[in-house]
């Protein structure tokens, strides 16, 4: 007998579970899949912002390993400039231990986890969704594809892919005391940057372009390294495409959505992706959910609705990448220009998406950051480790 669903969800990262986790907070029966146990190593930097922090439905606290309130910005290798916010800015996550805390939170939510070897087949109809999962035919009313920029589901169902853009990363280990600030260096990689974040035992280095016709080697992140630490003893390299350009891609569908990376989500001027995986996720959990009886309307005009806004910040951003990294001299001047240092500054740590600092730039003087619940919660987590000490 096929098993059926309100929803299936492919994918159990940051997209997925927010998915996954809101539909089973609706009451919706939901399974989540994905192909591999958690945790599992996952490229990527870990940076975790405020706004991401505020759009989550519970506290990470337990998997921050810092928290930044400032960063320094260069182009290339010349002198860097430091941003100072006094409210925090960015909290540092290693993304194995966060997705395996993300996963455990939605499963005790109510959604089901199943680990698939294969994804065989998903056909679409009036009706639902059926897809084949190691040769077992599982039915649902919708289907969420979160399964990153290589994403199965899209490929099945004959979709466009994203442009991908590309990252490699590893990690030095460093004592607390010799711990950088969170950095970026714009330009020491074309159309792209290299960054150092802070993670309490050690530092992930990385470098970052949303050009698919640039490549970064394992030398290219020593050279960096070498440059900003002082040492090219790196460990645990990983590297990982990154989904773009979901401004343009169509989703023709109307019982399948993609989110995250699958729908090239990422925003192209900082490559980061965890915020817009989660708003997404839950935009298709709520369309889902709202279209169930007694409404019982069509969800994919609800979930065009709910991911208007979405898209229309990376829009904004690309618009932004696009000047700032073809023009990286003057583009560098106007990010340190002070006006736009304290928008970015106010703005980041009020947890605002890209297009609402740009919009309110005149308002950065007046902003207050809120209370972050991950936040406070770590903040007393180290003072009780401190008292202990």
């Amino acid at each position: 007998m096929t098993s059926v669903y309100d929803a299936v969800v492919i994918g159990a990262g940051p997209a997925g579970c927010a998915a996954a986790y809101d539909l089973a907070a609706a009451g919706r029966s939901v399974l989540l899949v994905d192909q591999r146990a958690f945790p599992r190593v996952k490229a990527c930097a870990g940076g975790v912002t405020v706004k991401t922090l505020r759009a989550l439905r519970y506290s990470v606290a337990p998997v921050i390993r810092e928290v930044c309130t400032t960063m320094d910005v260069a182009r290339d290798y010349d002198r860097a400039r430091t941003l100072e916010s006094g409210d925090p800015l960015c909290a540092m996550t290693v993304r194995e231990e966060l997705d395996a805390y993300c996963l455990r939170q939605t499963i005790a939510r109510g959604a089901q986890f199943r680990i698939v070897k294969r994804i065989a087949a998903v056909v679409e109809d009036a009706t639902g969704v059926e897809i084949t999962l190691d040769d077992e035919p599982v039915r649902a009313r919708y289907l969420v594809g979160a399964d990153g920029v290589n994403s199965r589901v899209r490929q099945l169902l004959g979709g466009a892919p994203p442009v991908r853009g590309f990252a490699l990363e590893a990690c030095v280990p460093r004592e607390p005391a010799a711990m950088p600030p969170m950095v970026f260096r714009f330009g020491v990689v074309a159309h792209g940057y290299g960054w150092l974040f802070p993670k309490g035992d050690h530092v992930n280095v990385g470098l970052y372009t949303n050009d698919p016709a640039v490549r970064i080697s394992r030398d290219d992140v020593a050279a960096f390294a070498r440059r900003t630490l002082g040492t090219d003893a790196l460990d645990g390299f990983v590297g990982h495409h990154i989904g773009l350009g979901g401004c343009d891609l169509a989703q023709p569908w109307r019982r399948v959505f993609l989110v995250g990376d699958a729908a090239g989500l990422v925003d192209p001027l900082l490559g980061e992706g965890i915020y817009n995986a989660i708003v997404s996720g839950q935009a298709a959990a709520r369309a889902i959910a709202e279209s169930s009886a007694p409404a019982n309307v069509p969800a994919k005009p609800l979930f065009a609705r709910f991911m208007a806004p979405i898209v229309d910040d990376l829009a904004s951003t690309y618009r932004t990448a696009r000047f700032f990294y073809h023009n990286l001299v003057w583009g560098f001047r106007a990010l340190t220009f002070p006006p736009s240092v304290l928008a970015l500054m106010r703005g980041t740590a009020a947890g605002l998406t890209f297009a609402q600092a740009k919009h309110g730039f005149l308002l950065a003087p007046f902003r207050r950051a809120p209370q972050v619940d991950s936040i406070a919660e770590w903040q007393r987590f180290r003072q009780e480790e401190m008292r202990d000490q």
